[in-house]
């Protein structure tokens, strides 16, 4: 089984720790290692090869942290400018042998309790080896409007759900009927593209000329990668296709969509320390500081987050995470040299 790792993730939700040179997954938080890095790590025992789909500009820095991984049979394909995952994974299917089965993750995901995870994984290999597209379902711990939804019976998939609002999310948690969606795939390469031929056959014919271009040159041209649409696997292939099996997993799973996740994740599951942070006063309680280049006091205030970086200071609420997309928007109109 050959690793597909999708790093073109660019983090706005974690403005200003994730910027365009150092987007989230190439962060090292945790314990040293990075989300790139933790997703290598434990798909490495299942996969004998791994293929990173990265951005051109983060090239260098993705080989490097792979290799620090000590990452073998490894193979970048940069692409000059993103055209979201149906391209990506498209590309990644022409440059594979076509009876490979494929590991389609996201690098900027963070999977615990690697047993449930390792079974996942060996079931969704199990269907992918029966010509079966496989994405792997998440059990809801609640009703975020924020996630995809897949219902299910079984290992079949009777619909995908956009994001829904909070009623509908609701209502879909409580039935006991909806997974969400991981955004992680398993299936043979040519399955994949017989699948895509049918179903975004414009998709198909030009980015195989965009993975002929790589396999002569080396290298994938700003044209070549224009050409082709600019739309999600969900929506190109997995939401029409009749191939479509879900393994439903209760993994611990988060995105790390946003600065509560991630102060979460650091503070119950890699005791993250900053040593220049000082809290002072009785009320001084559930904080999180992130970030070194300077010391940072909070006295007598609760449920805050700060993040202390060089190009800037955010100071937010608990609870105000997703309002990080405005501001990420006001920034990139008004100071986009920060970004």
């Amino acid at each position: 089984m050959q690793h597909i790792i999708l790093c073109g993730g660019s983090g706005t939700r974690l403005w200003p720790l994730s910027n365009r040179q150092t987007p989230k997954q190439l962060l090292p938080l945790f314990e040293g290692n990075s989300l790139l890095q933790l997703a290598y790590l434990r798909n490495s025992i299942a996969c004998d090869s791994v293929l990173a789909i990265v951005n051109e500009q983060h090239a260098a820095t993705v080989e490097e942290q792979l290799l620090k991984s000590s990452a073998t049979n490894l193979r970048l394909l940069a692409e000059p400018v993103g055209r979201n995952t149906a391209a990506a994974i498209a590309l990644a299917a022409f440059v594979s042998e076509p009876e490979t089965i494929l590991l389609i993750t996201p690098a900027d995901h963070l999977i615990g309790t690697p047993d449930i995870y390792a079974h996942t994984i060996e079931t969704a290999q199990s269907l992918a080896a029966g010509n079966s597209l496989v994405t792997i379902g998440l059990q809801p711990l609640y009703p975020e409007t924020g996630f995809g939804y897949i219902q299910y019976s079984g290992h079949d998939v009777i619909r995908f759900v956009e994001k829904p609002d909070a009623n509908n999310a609701s209502i879909m948690v409580e039935s006991g009927d909806f997974l969400w969606n991981s955004g992680i795939f398993c299936c043979k390469a040519s399955i994949l593209l017989q699948e895509l031929k049918q179903y975004a056959p414009e998709i198909y014919e030009t980015a195989a000329l965009a993975a002929d271009e790589w396999k002569r040159t080396g290298r994938l041209s700003l044209e070549a990668m224009e050409n082709i649409p600019s739309t999600s696997i969900d929506y190109a292939v997995a939401e029409k296709s009749q191939r479509v099996k879900v393994v439903p997993s209760t993994m611990e799973w988060s995105d790390v969509g946003s600065y509560e996740a991630l102060t979460e994740a650091l503070v119950h599951h890699y005791q993250y320390q900053n040593h220049q942070a000082v809290f002072i006063g009785d009320g001084s309680g559930n904080n999180m500081v992130i970030g070194k280049e300077k010391l940072v006091a909070l006295v007598g205030v609760e449920d805050m987050v700060v993040v202390n970086t060089p190009e800037a200071l955010l100071i937010m609420k608990k609870g105000k995470g997703q309002e990080i997309k405005q501001l990420h928007q006001w920034v990139k109109e008004n100071r986009p040299e920060l970004l």
